[in-house]
């Protein structure tokens, strides 16, 4: 992802990354438009560093990719899906997503393996709804 994401082969792959004072990268989120659909996006993945969580730099990011998504327009950004696992080592992730307008869509039984459920959330980009 880094590799095409640099090089220029990989069209529409945002990353955004978030630094201390210091110029330590803390955080970083990673979106692309998804592929075979109009107008949609995914949020492939964001992270902040264990110490600095809770602080507000996720949501700062999100609303960061969300900004960027929304300049474009409804005709190139309607939708904002992030998946996630179901696991209990996610159980803070998936709290996290609702918290900033993002709803719970689908469930994908055993996709990450037997007891790991893939756990997708929606966000419309253009409306509340």
């Amino acid at each position: 992802m880094v590799a095409g994401a640099l090089n220029g082969t990989l069209k529409d792959h945002h990353w955004l990354v978030h630094d201390d004072s210091f110029g330590a990268v803390i955080g970083a989120a990673y979106y692309a438009s998804e592929p075979f659909s109009g107008r949609m996006w995914n949020l492939y993945f964001i992270s902040v560093s264990p110490d600095r969580q809770g602080a507000g730099i996720g949501g700062a990011l999100i609303g960061r990719v969300e900004a960027q998504l929304r300049e474009r327009g409804p005709d190139a950004a309607q939708v904002l899906i992030v998946k996630t696992s179901s696991t209990d080592q996610y159980a803070r992730t998936r709290t996290f997503y609702p918290k900033r307008g993002f709803v719970e869509e689908a469930r994908v039984r055993r996709f990450y393996g037997p007891d790991d459920n893939k756990v997708v959330f929606w966000k419309s980009l253009t409306s509340t709804t």
